[in-house]
């Protein structure tokens, strides 16, 4: 039986439907209901974070989570430094704080967001659960880092998460 292989990086898009294509994807990724976290990090400048739906359980043994971050983003050059990480569920009242983490500038993010220390890095107090993790590992995706995490500690709260569907938030129910 002959063997096929496939290319482990799909080639970039360069042909000129290249933003069409691009637009198109996100609708149809956009189908995807996804809960909505805040990942945070400590800085020298204190702490910081940024919003992401991409995240997802990796591993049960070992432990691991993944998030995937842009490879511009700020916030995954300080997890990287820090060592360590959060990621924060949002409950469905939070959608205020899922807008501040993903567009006030990133040292302002905090500003009136009540929150903790915990495993040296911010959970956001009003979140419905949080993980606490060291970097793992990071791989290259593309425009994005998959950042893998290894657990350190867990936290559940009560609440319905916040999703995120065709661009907006929504709650259960």
């Amino acid at each position: 039986m002959p063997h096929s292989t496939v290319p482990r990086t799909p080639p970039a898009i360069h042909d000129t439907d290249s933003t069409e294509r691009q637009q198109q994807f996100r609708r149809v990724m956009g189908e995807l209901a996804a809960g909505v976290t805040v990942l945070t990090t400590t800085s020298p400048s204190g702490p910081v974070g940024m919003t992401t739906s991409a995240v997802s359980s990796l591993s049960l043994d070992p432990l691991l989570i993944l998030a995937c971050l842009a490879n511009r983003s700020g916030t995954l050059a300080l997890i990287r430094d820090h060592g360590a990480f959060a990621v924060n569920i949002l409950a469905a009242t939070m959608d205020h704080t899922s807008q501040v983490f993903a567009e006030k500038p990133l040292l302002e993010r905090f500003a009136g967001i009540p929150h903790h220390h915990q495993d040296g890095v911010p959970i956001l107090d009003d979140a419905i659960a949080a993980v606490t993790c060291r970097v793992h590992a990071s791989h290259p995706g593309g425009d994005h880092t998959i950042l893998i995490g290894a657990v350190i500690s867990t936290r559940t709260g009560q609440g319905d998460p916040l999703l995120r569907h065709r661009g907006a938030y929504h709650r259960l129910g």
